[in-house]
Protein backbone atom coordinates (compact mmCIF):
# COMPACT_ATOMS: atom_id res chain seq x y z
CA UNK A 1 0.00 0.00 0.00
CA UNK A 2 1.29 3.47 -0.78
CA UNK A 3 0.29 6.51 1.24
CA UNK A 4 1.36 9.97 0.17
CA UNK A 5 1.76 12.92 2.52
CA UNK A 6 2.94 16.05 0.74
CA UNK A 7 6.09 14.90 -1.02
CA UNK A 8 6.63 11.75 1.04
CA UNK A 9 5.56 8.34 -0.26
CA UNK A 10 5.37 5.41 2.14
CA UNK A 11 5.23 1.81 0.96
CA UNK A 12 4.10 -0.85 3.42
CA UNK A 13 4.91 -4.43 2.56
CA UNK A 14 2.64 -7.16 3.85
CA UNK A 15 4.42 -10.51 4.41
CA UNK A 16 2.46 -13.73 3.88
CA UNK A 17 3.35 -17.15 5.30
CA UNK A 18 2.97 -20.35 3.30
CA UNK A 19 3.04 -23.83 4.83
CA UNK A 20 4.60 -26.41 2.53
CA UNK A 21 4.14 -30.17 2.97
CA UNK A 22 4.42 -33.34 0.91
CA UNK A 23 1.11 -34.23 -0.74
CA UNK A 24 -0.20 -37.32 1.07
CA UNK A 25 -1.91 -38.74 -2.03
CA UNK A 26 0.38 -37.52 -4.84
CA UNK A 27 3.93 -38.92 -4.66
CA UNK A 28 6.57 -36.33 -5.54
CA UNK A 29 4.20 -33.39 -5.18
CA UNK A 30 4.26 -30.59 -2.60
CA UNK A 31 1.33 -28.56 -1.35
CA UNK A 32 1.61 -24.84 -0.57
CA UNK A 33 -1.14 -23.48 1.70
CA UNK A 34 -1.30 -19.75 2.49
CA UNK A 35 -1.93 -19.10 6.18
CA UNK A 36 -3.39 -15.63 5.70
CA UNK A 37 -5.11 -16.26 2.35
CA UNK A 38 -6.27 -19.92 2.45
CA UNK A 39 -5.05 -20.22 -1.16
CA UNK A 40 -3.71 -23.70 -1.99
CA UNK A 41 -1.35 -24.67 -4.82
CA UNK A 42 0.94 -27.59 -5.61
CA UNK A 43 4.28 -28.13 -7.29
CA UNK A 44 6.97 -30.70 -8.09
CA UNK A 45 9.24 -29.42 -5.28
CA UNK A 46 9.13 -27.05 -2.32
CA UNK A 47 10.51 -24.27 -4.52
CA UNK A 48 8.03 -24.98 -7.31
CA UNK A 49 5.05 -25.07 -4.93
CA UNK A 50 6.05 -21.68 -3.48
CA UNK A 51 6.51 -20.25 -6.99
CA UNK A 52 3.07 -21.56 -7.92
CA UNK A 53 1.63 -19.77 -4.86
CA UNK A 54 3.23 -16.51 -6.00
CA UNK A 55 1.77 -17.04 -9.48
CA UNK A 56 -1.68 -17.82 -8.08
CA UNK A 57 -1.70 -14.68 -5.89
CA UNK A 58 -0.45 -12.56 -8.80
CA UNK A 59 -3.23 -13.90 -11.05
CA UNK A 60 -5.81 -13.34 -8.34
CA UNK A 61 -4.57 -9.78 -7.68
CA UNK A 62 -4.78 -8.87 -11.37
CA UNK A 63 -8.28 -10.35 -11.64
CA UNK A 64 -9.50 -8.44 -8.61
CA UNK A 65 -7.89 -5.18 -9.81
CA UNK A 66 -9.68 -5.48 -13.16
CA UNK A 67 -12.94 -5.63 -11.23
CA UNK A 68 -11.94 -2.66 -9.04
CA UNK A 69 -11.82 -4.77 -5.89
CA UNK A 70 -9.03 -5.00 -3.29
CA UNK A 71 -6.30 -7.18 -4.75
CA UNK A 72 -5.87 -9.30 -1.64
CA UNK A 73 -8.56 -10.51 0.71
CA UNK A 74 -7.38 -12.03 3.94
CA UNK A 75 -9.05 -15.30 4.80
CA UNK A 76 -7.28 -17.48 7.36
CA UNK A 77 -6.48 -21.09 6.59
CA UNK A 78 -8.27 -23.77 8.65
CA UNK A 79 -7.00 -24.47 12.20
CA UNK A 80 -5.28 -27.73 11.17
CA UNK A 81 -3.04 -25.80 8.76
CA UNK A 82 -2.18 -23.25 11.46
CA UNK A 83 -1.23 -26.20 13.70
CA UNK A 84 1.26 -27.30 11.03
CA UNK A 85 2.78 -23.82 11.02
CA UNK A 86 3.51 -24.04 14.75
CA UNK A 87 5.89 -26.98 14.16
CA UNK A 88 7.08 -26.07 10.64
CA UNK A 89 10.62 -24.94 9.93
CA UNK A 90 11.41 -21.80 7.94
CA UNK A 91 13.29 -22.86 4.82
CA UNK A 92 14.89 -19.60 3.80
CA UNK A 93 12.78 -19.55 0.65
CA UNK A 94 10.80 -16.50 -0.29
CA UNK A 95 8.81 -15.49 -3.33
CA UNK A 96 7.60 -12.03 -4.21
CA UNK A 97 4.30 -10.89 -5.66
CA UNK A 98 4.56 -7.40 -7.13
CA UNK A 99 1.82 -4.79 -7.43
CA UNK A 100 -0.68 -5.26 -10.20
CA UNK A 101 -0.07 -2.65 -12.89
CA UNK A 102 -1.01 0.63 -11.29
CA UNK A 103 -3.58 2.70 -13.10
CA UNK A 104 -4.30 6.24 -12.10
CA UNK A 105 -8.03 5.57 -12.36
CA UNK A 106 -7.89 2.84 -9.70
CA UNK A 107 -7.99 3.69 -5.99
CA UNK A 108 -4.85 2.79 -3.99
CA UNK A 109 -6.62 0.01 -2.05
CA UNK A 110 -7.25 -1.83 -5.31
CA UNK A 111 -3.56 -1.96 -6.22
CA UNK A 112 -2.08 -2.91 -2.85
CA UNK A 113 1.07 -4.96 -2.51
CA UNK A 114 3.82 -6.03 -2.94
CA UNK A 115 3.79 -9.17 -0.83
CA UNK A 116 6.64 -11.41 0.15
CA UNK A 117 5.80 -15.07 0.70
CA UNK A 118 7.78 -16.92 3.35
CA UNK A 119 7.92 -20.72 3.19
CA UNK A 120 7.54 -22.94 6.26
CA UNK A 121 8.07 -26.67 5.71
CA UNK A 122 6.07 -29.19 7.71
CA UNK A 123 7.10 -32.82 8.05
CA UNK A 124 3.48 -33.92 7.88
CA UNK A 125 0.23 -32.98 6.14
CA UNK A 126 -2.63 -31.46 8.11
CA UNK A 127 -4.78 -33.82 10.16
CA UNK A 128 -8.18 -34.49 8.65
CA UNK A 129 -11.01 -32.86 10.49
CA UNK A 130 -14.08 -34.94 11.34
CA UNK A 131 -17.22 -33.25 10.07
Amino acid sequence: MVATLSNIALTVEFPLRVVLYAAPDLPGQWIAHGLETDVVTQGDSIEHALAMMADALDTLAHHEARHRRPSLRLRPAPPEVWELAADAKPVGLAARVENPRRRRSLPAFVTSGPWTLYGLVSKRPPASRAR
